[in-house]
């Protein structure tokens, strides 16, 4: 009997030494990555560029919120990996998000912030890590009735057509309602993505396109200012020419 005992015990410490310990799960990362241009040239805070008018034009403030950035897999079935996001589009910004593994057929997100948390919304009630609350808007909210702004380009210029006087004449887009939401979708070559990978997508943001395009222009001398309440039709223009800027970069 004992050394029954003794030959049981030893199978089972044998069994305990031949079973390996599962390994630590690695997390799964999706990086967007945008590259901030002005047509051919990087765009640089305080730089002076050209308007397609002949105006010579300085950015000073060039921010946006991104929201439901989602994945689409090949069943077309949608998945949100993070709902909210401030960029400052001076820096190149970049997200990264961790989420479950997916085999991916499509990306997107959106330009500003969802109606259902949009307006009669009270910032203070958000922790202030959040992209939504006072310190996290940084300038980006209006009042806790009117909602937040979308996006939000700040310049100057000059209107007399000089190559040497001062920018003082002021630009400002403040494009922020709920008619004002764009969603964009971006077709790419499919990819599988396995547990532990960082799988990178690369998007460019020409600035340019935010004052001019194939199918519209804001002159200077008129289209100058919108605070989306007061002046609606140039918000909505602007609103379409900055969505008109974003391009997945294959």
């Amino acid at each position: 009997m004992l050394s029954l005992l003794f030959l049981l015990f030893a199978q089972c410490n044998k069994c305990k030494e031949t079973v390996d310990p599962p390994e630590p799960e690695t997390p799964t990362q999706y990086v967007f990555k945008w590259n901030v241009v002005f047509g051919n040239n990087d765009l640089v805070q305080g730089q002076t560029y050209n308007h397609i008018d002949g105006y010579r034009l300085l950015l000073e403030d060039f921010r946006g919120y991104i929201a439901q950035v989602t994945l689409y897999d090949e069943n077309d079935s949608a998945h949100v990996i993070q709902d909210i996001a401030l960029l400052n589009w001076f820096t190149d910004p970049q997200l990264t998000i961790t989420a479950d593994p997916i085999s991916v057929k499509k990306i997107g997100f959106s330009l500003g912030i969802p109606s259902s948390i949009n307006t009669n919304t009270d910032p203070t009630t958000y922790p202030n890590s959040s992209p939504l609350s006072v310190g996290g808007a940084a300038g980006m909210f209006w009042t806790w009735n009117t909602g937040y702004i979308f996006y939000q380009l700040n310049g100057k210029t000059d209107l007399t057509g000089s190559t040497t006087a001062p920018l003082t004449d002021p630009i400002a887009y403040h494009c922020g309602d709920d008619t004002l939401f764009r969603e964009l979708i971006f077709d790419i070559p499919d990819v599988t993505v396995i547990n532990g990978q960082t799988q990178t997508w690369n998007f460019s943001l020409d600035a340019q396109k935010c004052f001019w395009n194939d199918e519209d222009t804001l002159h200077l001398d008129t289209d100058y200012l919108t605070h989306t309440s007061g002046n609606l039709p140039l918000a909505i223009r602007a609103m379409n020419l900055y969505a008109s800027s974003f391009q997945w970069i294959p």
